[in-house]
């Protein structure tokens, strides 16, 4: 069977039993717009994106993929790691922001991203979050990636399923997007 016809738990499987034909095609090829989203959405373009991946999948990996292991096949894998994924990165962003001294952050400063550009760039994603009409859509960005509320807390306030608001978190990232005037789809 062709790697590209596996399903998510076999993929899962695979990643698990160290498949490095599988490990590499997944987060390489099949996670590459996740990547490239994070590329140019968190960090601005600033970084390259091998590192992006390396850094991933050392957290991923990590007690024996810990954290793979406690995807429970309630969404797609893709979605899933666009998720964690995110999360992580912005979360690493914030940290080497408040650091100060951090070697990577200063590698970045050299790059031109400095926490005077990122206080810009939140100034501006507050404005574009305004700007967004759906009030829902909004709510679902602040909480999931702003506020980093887990998906299960907010689908359950929401009254609605994870996999519905994966879908809702889709369609306003996508209308942020809009809003902030970068239309190009980066989701698979």
């Amino acid at each position: 069977m062709n790697i590209d016809q596996y399903t998510d738990e076999q993929i899962v499987d695979k990643i698990l039993a160290h498949d490095q034909s599988v490990i590499e095609y997944f987060f390489l090829k099949k996670c590459s717009p996740v990547f490239m989203y994070i590329l140019h959405s968190v960090f601005d373009g600033k970084i390259n994106v091998e590192e992006l991946v390396n850094e991933l999948l050392l957290y991923l990996s990590e007690n024996n993929w810990h954290k793979l292991r406690q995807f429970d096949f309630r969404s797609r894998l893709t979605t899933w790691v666009r998720v964690v994924a995110v999360r992580f990165f912005v979360k690493k962003r914030n940290e080497l922001i408040e650091r100060g001294g951090y070697s990577a952050l200063d590698t970045m400063k050299e790059q031109g991203f400095t926490p005077h550009a990122f206080m810009d760039r939140r100034m501006d994603l507050q404005k574009a979050l305004n700007a967004m009409p759906n009030e829902r859509y909004r709510k679902v960005i602040v909480a999931l990636d702003l506020k980093e509320m887990t998906p299960e807390q907010l689908a359950k306030e929401m009254g609605i399923t994870v996999d519905n608001l994966y879908n809702v978190h889709r369609r306003a990232l996508l209308q942020l997007r809009c809003v902030m005037g970068r239309k190009e789809d980066y989701y698979d």
